[in-house]
């Protein structure tokens, strides 16, 4: 098993997934789909849920690619679907970019958190790393895990999953 402290505790083999978004090649979390991906790069790493742009030119600096919750990739073959999944991909970015703009490292912490486990649920979020938690909102991990460790973290039932 591999020992990266990355990771959530079940990992999917997206190595090839990886070289086709560091070509440039555009793909989409599947809109239909309730999960999303977490995108590693160097310094941060960025959440893309459901609809989402990952790829062209916005990922050929990722460096790992982790898939959280029931995630799928599509492929957007129209000027309109690209457009869409673009727009979407603004979305998302704009939801953590608002996290990071908190001047408390704990409440930038919570914030990730919140918005994590809104999405996915708190099943779902919960076994993401410490780390990679930290690297979406520019924290230390031990704030996360103070965080988690002072039993503030707020409760989020699950979503429906979808089927992709």
């Amino acid at each position: 098993m591999d020992s990266n402290p990355l990771l959530p505790q079940v990992r999917v083999n997206s190595t090839q997934l990886l070289g086709q978004l560091q070509s440039g090649r555009l793909l989409q979390v599947d809109p239909r789909c309730s999960g999303g991906f977490i995108l590693r790069k160097r310094h941060h790493a960025e959440f893309v849920g459901a609809g989402g742009a990952i790829g062209g030119l916005f990922d050929l600096d990722c460096v790992e690619l982790i898939p959280v919750g029931n995630a799928a990739i599509a492929h957007p073959e129209t000027y309109e679907e690209r457009q869409v999944a673009y727009t979407t991909r603004q979305q998302w970015s704009h939801t953590l970019q608002q996290a990071t703009e908190l001047l408390v490292p704990l409440q930038r912490a919570q914030a990730a958190l919140t918005v994590l486990s809104d999405y996915l649920g708190t099943e779902t979020a919960t076994p993401v790393s410490d780390e990679l938690l930290a690297l979406l909102v520019g924290v230390l991990p031990k704030t996360i895990a103070s965080l988690r460790q002072s039993g503030t973290v707020r409760a989020t039932p699950s979503l429906q999953q979808s089927a992709c």
